[in-house]
């Protein structure tokens, strides 16, 4: 229980506390981020039903996706944007890595958040509506699957919070994080479901490139990039 407590807190902004953790309860955590993720988007279909009672499809996926920035305290959102700002405006490694550790949101950043919405907003409001729980759910998922994969197979930027999860990830944990997740995504998707997975691994790959290339590793906002990039790109392969 208390893994799952610490996931809670840490992956959301629900008011639960854990203040006594041991090493073993953190690492413990780690299973249970696909899980996670898979309330997270449990609760958004759950709104968003509730919503279309009184309110047109617009209006409320507007409102799902405000909920879905609301209850992981727009973590992801702020990786983008800092990712944004450091590839965008910093020339060199170090750079680029001061630029994503500053508070403050520029011109990329901005735009990249605006522009991520506006893909999020355009795919849920031209799918299928018989596909929108569970593309809601399967997104919601895979994006917290994919922070196992990635921080296992990769080395930190620098030192800090993204450094510490990712020393404690085991191969147990990715091993089973990756079967409950594509496992559930391609049971409750069928089709839809192995071409998100597809997707999935390939944002992955490809993020874990650039930011290799890029700033020599990871930092906590490319696990926050790498998340909007695969709910995207998740999104689009119910649209098929």
């Amino acid at each position: 229980m208390s893994g799952f407590l610490l996931s809670l807190q840490f992956l959301t902004q629900l008011p639960v506390r854990v203040t006594r953790s041991e090493p073993r309860h953190v690492a413990d955590s780690y299973y249970f981020y696909p899980i996670i993720g898979f309330l997270i988007g449990l609760g958004a279909v759950v709104l968003r039903h509730i919503l279309m009672i009184v309110l047109p499809l617009s209006l409320s996926m507007t409102l799902v996706l405000a909920y879905l920035i609301w209850i992981s305290g727009g973590l992801h959102e702020d990786g983008l944007a800092d990712v944004a700002d450091g590839m965008g405006a910093g020339w060199t490694r170090d750079q680029r890595l001061t630029i994503m550790k500053d508070s403050r949101i520029g011109a990329y950043g901005a735009s990249m958040l605006i522009l991520a919405l506006l893909a999020k907003y355009a795919a849920l409001t031209s799918m299928d509506p018989a596909r929108l729980d569970v593309a809601l759910i399967t997104a919601q998922m895979l994006g917290r699957w994919a922070f196992l994969p990635m921080g296992y197979f990769n080395t930190n930027a620098r030192e800090g919070l993204a450094s510490e999860f990712m020393k404690g990830l085991t191969a147990k944990a990715v091993f089973f994080g990756t079967v409950i997740s594509v496992g559930s995504a391609i049971v409750l998707c069928r089709k839809q479901g192995s071409i998100a997975v597809g997707l999935a691994v390939a944002v992955i790959v490809l993020s874990s490139t650039y930011f290799r290339h890029r700033i020599g590793g990871l930092t906590g906002d490319c696990f926050g990039a790498t998340f909007q990039f695969v709910e995207i790109a998740t999104y689009a392969s119910f649209l098929t």
